[in-house]
């Protein structure tokens, strides 16, 4: 009975002397999930069709995008990412193909991450995001080559956000 009694103790102070990641302030503890921000970008051009799509004329694949960073002697560090397919949430269904990262990094100082996006062989775009702290950080702005980018409304917003890159 005596070491059912210490265990329950043991729970309860590790329980409530932890952080969650939910809470206003509170941070990462050791029972709490490790999770990344999400960056997903459509990019579309004038007329809004989707140049992730092989359907599209001037359209992008995989080997003709580099997404990077670079690093603090100004070498450029590939990031990795995926093409991911037009989903659906619900009866909304969104359209685009999208870019899609998960290799964001939060810089307390700054809060910002800036990567760069080439495309092809024209001049890297660079990609400055806002980051928040929000129990996980998520990415609140994104300013494309020192401009706001468009950001996703509707329902889906409340469940992804995307960014987009018109071209």
């Amino acid at each position: 009975m005596k070491k059912f009694m210490l265990v329950c103790v043991i729970l309860f102070i590790a329980n409530v002397g932890c952080k969650k990641m939910n809470v206003d302030g509170g941070g990462l503890c050791g029972c709490s999930p490790v999770e990344s921000p999400e960056f997903n970008l459509a990019i579309r051009n004038n007329a809004g069709d989707d140049l992730l799509s092989n359907s599209s004329s001037g359209a992008y694949n995989k080997s003709n995008i580099q997404l990077y960073r670079k690093d603090a002697e100004g070498k450029a560090v590939p990031i990795v990412f995926s093409i991911r397919q037009p989903f659906s949430y619900g009866d909304e269904k969104f359209k685009y193909n999208l870019l899609f990262t998960s290799d964001i990094r939060f810089n307390p100082e700054t809060q910002k991450d800036v990567i760069y996006l080439k495309l092809g062989d024209e001049p890297p775009y660079e990609l400055t995001m806002q980051l928040k702290p929000n129990g996980r950080y998520s990415v609140q702005q994104l300013l494309i080559d020192q401009k706001e980018a468009e950001k996703g409304e509707g329902n889906l917003a409340k469940f992804v956000s995307v960014y987009y890159l018109n071209k």
